[in-house]
């Protein structure tokens, strides 16, 4: 291992990033050499090859059943439906191939993944979960719709990673929560609704920045506080009175109240990184970790680095959406498994190498479709001995075409860039991907016979009736937007009732819009090197506090960041 940290330039975007001592400790470990795409553009390399909101209606290539699925009819491979593609109905093995020394790995790999059936929806509903056929990247969950990433879940609808929730609508980042609904990177959140960065609270309307707190409106900044309004403290019953004016069940009130929540968000200090019980850490939103570095939306981290969206993780660097991962590296979503490398959506594996979709399964290399089985390359069954020899002789092929350590290019993936999560992070116009010769899915026209607008619906959800179930109501933005509107959509029975007993009024955006409003206050996945803005007298420091830190507050923000002594002496 190297004593010093080495600068490189990244092969993709050009721009120089940093490989630490410990880095190639790590690299060393697992035995890949170190990576020659920056950070960024490793996550984006695998974030194409996640979609997690582009469905396309379908046939199940092999019941022939109407379904819904991440791949359009044209896509070059079979699509099964959960049952079928989890039956045994069919033989992966019966795609096996031998591994060609004349030719690069991955051409060999995208010929293998445009033959083997893929699964129609990344879940295992009707397998460990319930009712959840419309949720994609979903596990052991129950009457969990149009949602994506997550797991343990009952009734989650149009949200964005969660994890052990219930009862919780358009919400992102929402963990261990119930009854919660338009809330965003919080955990043990109950009954609750519109907040941010809210932990350990209930009753919670329009607030920012919270802990252990319980029924507080347009409150900020805020420690173990009840019945507070505006940050002013009231009696039970005069917090009551006043909520009741404020008249929570109307639309029109809560666009007005949003405007008032951005504007008291933007003029409150913030914590320069939200980092909660994680010593030794870097990144934003960080819960519960230790020693993770260069991390962000993740809980349950250990000896980590430059992981997205993880529930737990152990000596792993480079995953995105997962749960559970050890020594796991340049893989989308490898669910409690061990020592992965470069694969994507294999869970419960171990020892697999370059795979995709393949499940409880061991020591197998460029594999897809697989279900517990072990010794396979392509597909291919070996015995041990034969699988070792081979497995060697390829890896030492792929030094030498350069292709050892890299994950897959944009080119194996199915997706075209504006399927994929990258546009969620990382957006782009088409003339933009096009120009990056990237693959763009051109939208088909919709034609909806819509039976409501935004005029027909009542605006206090309290004079809704079950008849706006199965309406088809037209988006407001119908399409002239960046969300990939879909111009109307429905609402169901459980969401009727959802909003029914949170005092939700019907919603006038489909929920791509909504979902891509949420998405515009986060700050980025990345980490600038930036200064306290606090010039305050009373914090211990004379003129301008001079604390330095990596924060996600990009400099040309408007926020007033502060370091953590400034930042916890403007709490309350």
């Amino acid at each position: 291992m190297t004593n010093a940290s080495e600068k490189r330039i990244c092969q993709n975007c050009k721009g120089d990033f940093t490989i630490k001592p410990d880095d190639f400790g790590f690299y060393e470990k697992i035995g890949v050499p170190a990576p020659t795409f920056c950070p960024k553009c490793r996550l984006k390399r695998r974030l194409f090859f996640r979609n997690g909101r582009t469905f396309y209606r379908r046939i199940c290539d092999l019941c022939k059943k109407k379904i819904i699925s991440i791949y359009p009819a044209d896509a070059p491979f079979p699509v099964y439906c959960q049952k079928c593609w989890w039956g045994d109905g069919w033989d992966p093995y019966s795609y096996g191939r031998d591994f060609d020394f004349n030719r690069p790995f991955f051409e060999q790999f995208k010929e293998l993944l445009d033959k083997v059936p893929m699964l129609n929806m990344q879940n295992d509903d009707e397998v460990a979960s319930l009712n959840s056929k419309y949720a994609q990247d979903f596990a052991f969950s129950k009457n969990c719709y149009l949602t994506s990433a997550g797991w343990y879940c009952d009734n989650v609808m149009y949200s964005y990673y969660t994890c052990y929730d219930r009862d919780v609508s358009d919400s992102f980042f929402v963990n261990n929560s119930e009854r919660c609904y338009g809330c965003m990177e919080s955990d043990r959140l109950f009954d609750s609704k519109y907040s941010r960065l809210c932990f350990d609270s209930m009753n919670l309307c329009f607030c920012y920045d919270m802990r252990n707190c319980k029924n507080c409106f347009m409150c900020t900044n805020l420690r173990g506080k009840n019945y507070y309004i505006r940050n002013k403290p009231y009696t039970k019953e005069a917090y009551q009175e006043e909520l009741k004016k404020e008249n929570l069940n109307s639309r029109k009130n809560i666009e007005k109240l949003n405007k008032e929540y951005s504007d008291m968000v933007l003029k409150c200090p913030h914590r320069f990184a939200f980092l909660l019980k994680s010593p030794g850490s870097t990144g934003n939103m960080l819960i519960n970790s230790k020693m993770s570095k260069d991390s962000f939306f993740a809980s349950n981290l250990e000896n980590c680095r430059f992981m997205m969206l993880i529930d737990a993780a152990k000596n792993s660097y480079d995953c995105n959406n997962s749960g559970n991962p050890e020594l796991c590296y340049e893989c989308a979503t490898p669910d409690n498994s061990y020592y992965e490398l470069m694969s994507v959506f294999c869970w419960k594996c171990s020892f697999a190498f370059y795979s995709n979709n393949c499940h409880s399964s061991n020591n197998i290399f460029g594999c897809i479709g697989l279900k517990h089985s072990e010794y396979s390359i392509l597909n291919k069954r070996y015995k041990k001995e034969e699988y070792e020899i081979l497995k060697e002789k390829i890896i030492e092929h792929m030094k030498r075409t350069g292709e050892w350590g890299e994950f897959f290019p944009n080119w194996v993936s199915p997706y075209s860039y504006n399927e994929t999560f990258n546009m969620d992070f990382f957006p782009l116009s088409r003339e933009e991907a096009i120009g990056k010769n990237l693959k763009w899915k051109e939208e088909k026209n919709r034609d909806y016979h819509t039976t409501l607008e935004e005029k027909d619906l009542p605006d206090d959800i309290s004079y809704t009736t079950d008849e706006m179930i199965g309406q088809v109501i037209k988006c407001t933005h119908n399409g002239k937007c960046e969300h990939k509107c879909s111009t109307a959509f429905k609402i169901i029975d459980r969401e009727l009732q959802l909003y029914k007993n949170q005092g939700i009024p019907i919603p006038i955006l489909c929920p791509n819009c909504r979902y891509y409003g949420r998405l515009k206050q986060i700050n980025p996945i990345n980490l600038w090197h930036r200064s306290c803005m606090c010039d305050k007298e009373n914090h211990g420091h004379e003129g301008n506090c001079t604390n330095e830190f990596e924060t996600s507050f990009a400099p040309d923000r408007p926020e007033i960041v502060f370091c953590e002594e400034c930042y916890n002496k403007e709490i309350y």
